[in-house]
């Protein structure tokens, strides 16, 4: 019994034991690893390695130094830890693709964006960039607190003052017992604004505060896919993610195009991504694509080529964020140790971070000007003492020549201090000249106009305020200015809304053909008709498009009120019968389809005008859309109607009405838009525009009557060539009454 209970109580205490020596080593991981300082942005690692360069003399305008002896003197006096961790540390913070605003300068192989290693450290040189310099201005100036190293040989500071705001310039990563953390870069004019902001007015609120705060800035540029008021309740929370995409152009190949991938998301290995994007080609898991090349140099250049032209770029990317890395989730979790002594981990709103900077940034400002206070005091003490032994020079060296204890009499003669006395005694025969006291008597001038300075500082939390708003106005004009640290203010990520491309995986390509009645019925049937013979409408009813297309192109519907929507092929129903076309489009109730037309990958613009004669011309890739929804692209008045929708493939537009007006001009004068209210095309009081097309000039109109199909007139274009905005000039028709059924035939498919 008695042995049960031994073996119990051991067990009891093992456990205790074992939860105390869990919990200081969890503790341990949290302070002195894995989280950064709130006031200098800095975990342990990186403030020993910036303070043993600093004492190296390793400044930004000084020689480079091997890492190896960095490294050997951060090991030797500060951190006792494995040389490989130390140096990987800092060669992260010499990588601009890594760090926002690098804090260390290297010299060689430090690797690169593709997760190459960099090389020994015996072969690889650094020293300080003047951000570092920043992060440590005023470290000796009594504004740092001084610890004993590991083995009490040496000290170490335990924050440094950070004039530069290092935690939300450059973030911080890091995993610990239980925690983590995941704050990324951000841009230095963005978050220096907003601390001049809160230092005008402490109660500011968080939406004012963030006003022009657009979010991360992230080394390796990128595109941020998240609206404003996401964004800002993130960092209002202190976490949540963002998603990050690549950034990327289309660029013209021969008749096709590619696609040219500029930047990365941060924190993604180029050469893994590469490799992932070959695999979705040789395994088809993205069947959209051919080939991939790595074209990159100093900057990244991916290019993708499709396997079908008709593919549009925005369904491939959607495909590829899919299934690759060129869209990441970013998490934010600015979870970081604060407090008085920095040993609270805690999660922080960007505001309350800004505030404890600022905190940190206003004691500093105490700490400096008591330790310069301090200073002159101690001066004018001395130059008082000085410029007693000119009043009495005679009797002074009267004491030092003859007096066994020259110190003592000189205190009790002149009624000096110890130090005073001292340095009378250490002061140089040549300091005794007349000059030399008018010297003195300015500076102690200085000194007491310095002291009272300092104390009226000390005693003004408002003159407190005023001096860090200059100190930050300073720091703006460093990166604002023509100098070396101006290239860094750029902002590199851009702000862009959400737009979800439709996700589509194409599977082998059919022929189609489209057939879609004026009441808004369509029907898809596989491979390519010739005509529209066994086609059965419902009565009253007739087609308004009969078009062959495949499943992998898209199609493009405009309705009477200045809407585009688009629909893949693949998502017709093939083979049924007649469906309604609001099963797939969000039609309003009077709305209805005018005309439709294939989606072409080429670069051709397409007029739309109403049928009172004003129009736009915009980019097709301008009316694809996303959502069942559509887009406006022509604001019509009430009650007002689209009228003809037409592909440019010629230098001039050729536009008849109703009244028998034709009137042809040069559209390429007019300013492309995205949308828009329009422009005047044909000047016109009661008439409608009836058609519309594209032409040269030197080419030749052929108006048909559009029930029989016959020429009606046949005439040169450049006989009815005047201004855009005018009526133009008349048509001959014998029957005037034929003028309403007149339509345009083109030379060229349009």
């Amino acid at each position: 019994m008695n042995d049960d209970t031994e073996e119990i109580s051991i067990k009891s205490d093992f456990i205790d034991l074992l939860k105390d020596k869990y919990l200081s080593y969890a503790l341990s991981t949290i302070t002195d690893r894995a989280l950064p300082d709130v006031r200098d942005g800095l975990k342990p690692v990186h403030r020993r390695l910036l303070y043993a360069m600093s004492e190296l003399k390793l400044g930004s305008e000084e020689s480079f130094k091997k890492c190896a002896r960095v490294v050997g003197d951060v090991i030797g006096k500060y951190h006792p830890h494995g040389e490989q961790a130390v140096y990987d540390s800092l060669v992260k913070l010499a990588q601009d693709f890594s760090h926002r605003y690098p804090l260390i300068q290297g010299q060689g192989n430090f690797g690169n964006i593709d997760g190459d290693n960099a090389a020994a450290m015996r072969y690889t040189e650094s020293r300080l960039t003047k951000i570092s310099e920043l992060i440590m201005d005023k470290i000796n100036d009594g504004t740092t607190k001084f610890i004993r190293n590991y083995d009490e040989t040496e000290y170490e500071p335990t924050v440094f003052p950070s004039h530069f705001p290092n935690l939300l310039a450059n973030g911080s990563s890091g995993i610990a017992v239980g925690m983590a953390t995941s704050i990324p870069p951000h841009n230095i004019i963005e978050i220096l604004e907003m601390a001049k902001l809160l230092i005008d007015n402490e109660e500011i609120e968080s939406t004012a505060l963030m006003k022009n705060f657009k979010g991360p800035d992230l080394p390796t540029g990128g595109l941020i896919v998240s609206t404003k008021e996401e964004i800002h309740e993130i960092y209002q929370k202190g976490r949540g993610s963002l998603k990050i995409r690549c950034k990327w152009q289309e660029v013209k190949v021969n008749n096709s195009y590619a696609i040219k991938i500029t930047e990365i998301p941060f924190g993604i290995q180029k050469s893994k991504l590469i490799e992932k994007l070959a695999d979705c080609v040789i395994s088809k898991t993205v069947k959209n694509i051919s080939d991939v090349r790595d074209e990159s140099d100093e900057t990244v250049c991916i290019i993708i080529k499709p396997k079908n032209s008709n593919i549009p770029s925005q369904q491939i990317m959607a495909n590829l964020y899919k299934h690759t890395d060129l869209e990441i989730n970013l998490s934010i979790n600015m979870n970081v140790l604060q407090g008085g002594d920095g040993r609270i981990p805690k999660v922080l709103s960007l505001q309350e971070i800004l505030v404890q900077w600022l905190d940190h940034r206003q004691q500093i400002l105490i700490k400096s000007n008591e330790f310069y206070l301090e200073r002159a005091e101690k001066k004018i003490h001395n130059l008082e003492g000085y410029l007693i032994v000119y009043v009495n020079i005679d009797r002074v060296i009267s004491i030092i020549r003859n007096s066994e204890s020259p110190k003592r009499d000189l205190i009790e003669e002149f009624d000096i201090s110890d130090t005073q006395a001292e340095s009378v005694l250490e002061m140089k025969l040549r300091s005794l000249r007349k000059l030399e006291e008018i010297k003195l008597k300015s500076d102690l001038k200085k000194f007491k106009k310095q002291r009272k300075e300092i104390k009226d500082l000390l005693a003004s939390p408002a003159t407190q305020k005023f001096k860090m708003i200059e100190e930050i106005d300073r720091l703006l004009s460093l990166f604002m200015d023509d100098n070396d640290l101006s290239s860094l203010s750029k902002r590199l990520t851009k702000i862009e809304e959400p737009v979800d491309v439709e996700y589509q995986n194409f599977e082998e390509e059919l022929a189609l053909t489209i057939f879609l009645t004026e009441k808004g019925w369509i029907k898809a049937i596989e491979g390519h008709a010739t005509d529209e013979t066994g086609v059965k409408l419902k009565d009253k009813d007739k087609l308004i498009y009969f078009g062959q297309i495949t499943t992998e192109r898209k199609l493009l519907l405009f309705t009477n009120i200045g809407k585009v929507y688009s629909i893949y092929a693949n998502k017709l129903a093939i083979n049924n019968d007649f469906e309604p076309i609001k099963k797939y489009l969000n039609l309003h109730q009077d709305e209805f389809i005018l005309y439709i037309s294939e989606y072409s990958l080429d670069e051709s613009d397409l007029v739309l005008i109403s049928k009172a004669g004003k129009g736009i011309i915009t980019k097709q890739k301008e009316m694809l859309t996303s959502t069942r929804n559509g887009k406006v692209l022509i604001n019509l008045p009430h009650g007002a109607s689209l009228g003809v929708v037409r592909k440019i493939i010629g230098s001039h537009i050729a536009i008849i009405n109703d009244l028998g007006n034709l009137l042809v001009f040069d559209h390429r004068d007019i300013k492309r838009l995205s949308r828009g209210s329009g422009v005047i095309f044909q000047n016109l009081k009661n008439g409608k525009v009836i058609d519309l097309t594209s032409i040269n000039l030197d080419e030749q109109i052929n108006l048909v009557n559009k029930n029989t199909n016959r020429s009606v007139i046949k005439a040169n274009a450049i006989d009815y060539l005047g201004e855009r905005g005018r009526i133009g000039k008349k048509v001959k028709i014998r029957n005037v009454s034929n003028i309403p059924l007149l339509r345009f035939i083109s030379n060229r498919k349009s």
